[in-house]
């Protein structure tokens, strides 16, 4: 999935998204970063062809993604928003069979879908009854239902936007596991972040938005540097331990704010 100098903007004078160029690749984990207003959920929405580029182009294998027809988008392009549905009375179960939308029902994917997100004892209960992390749990699992196909998941991709926010860390872990999981079978992932640390374990490149800009994009140790993410996050960073031979962050106290 590629963005050719993709340049968006709400109003013409303030742009959102200015002159963004970079390939998400299949096989591959990618963490969005940057902070508040930065353009990421923009940018998500462009990729999504639910927004079209002032000027520039995103392409889906090699096609224009705001061309393409909404079941063809769909079964190739499934998307984890930052809030789920809000008072749905849906079962589980049959939120994530809404992700078969473009695809042939096949109660057995709607079950894999679950299990893989550890859904499979809370199949029955109401969608607006569950907690904010096991909503979003659900909306992960409908996803992986949306490009599930026999475990073929060449040429499709996956967009989500602060997945993992309210999960505990049981269901980080697990989560960002499994989306590690699908791209080794071919899927392209990319996932918005605030946190540096888990970007550093679970993701294998890196691009970091600020201003609208991708000021940084590349694997991730050449991008999940204090010299890069300082001058962006306006913090000071320290990164005393490692995980695995990846390094993690820590914010070094600010002075007063207050008195």
């Amino acid at each position: 999935m590629r963005l050719s100098n993709v340049h968006f903007g709400y109003e013409p004078a303030t742009p959102v998204v200015r002159g963004v160029t970079a390939e998400l690749r299949a096989g591959q984990v990618c963490a969005l970063i940057g902070p508040n207003a930065a353009g990421k959920s923009t940018l998500i929405e462009l990729m999504l062809g639910q927004l079209r580029p002032t000027s520039g182009a995103v392409t889906l294998n090699g096609k224009p993604v705001g061309e393409l027809k909404p079941h063809e988008r769909a079964q190739r392009l499934a998307y984890v928003p930052q809030r789920a549905m809000k008072d749905v009375s849906f079962t589980v179960a049959e939120v994530v069979s809404l992700g078969r939308y473009a695809q042939p029902r096949e109660d057995a994917v709607i079950d894999e879908a679950l299990a893989m997100c550890d859904l499979l004892p809370l199949r029955g209960r109401v969608f607006g009854e569950l907690s904010m992390g096991q909503q979003q749990r659900v909306a992960v699992a409908r996803a992986v239902a949306q490009v599930w196909s026999k475990g073929d998941l060449a040429g499709k991709f996956m967009l989500l936007d602060e997945p993992v926010n309210a999960m505990d860390l049981k269901h980080v872990d697990h989560s960002m596991q499994l989306l590690g999981d699908l791209a080794s079978r071919g899927l392209g992932v990319l996932a918005v972040l605030h946190d540096l640390n888990l970007a550093s374990v679970y993701a294998d490149t890196v691009w970091l938005m600020a201003e609208g800009q991708l000021r940084a994009a590349g694997r991730r140790a050449e991008v999940l540097q204090a010299e890069v993410l300082e001058p962006v996050y306006g913090v000071t960073l320290r990164s005393p331990a490692e995980s695995g031979g990846r390094r993690l962050f820590f914010v070094e106290p600010a002075r007063k704010v207050v008195g």
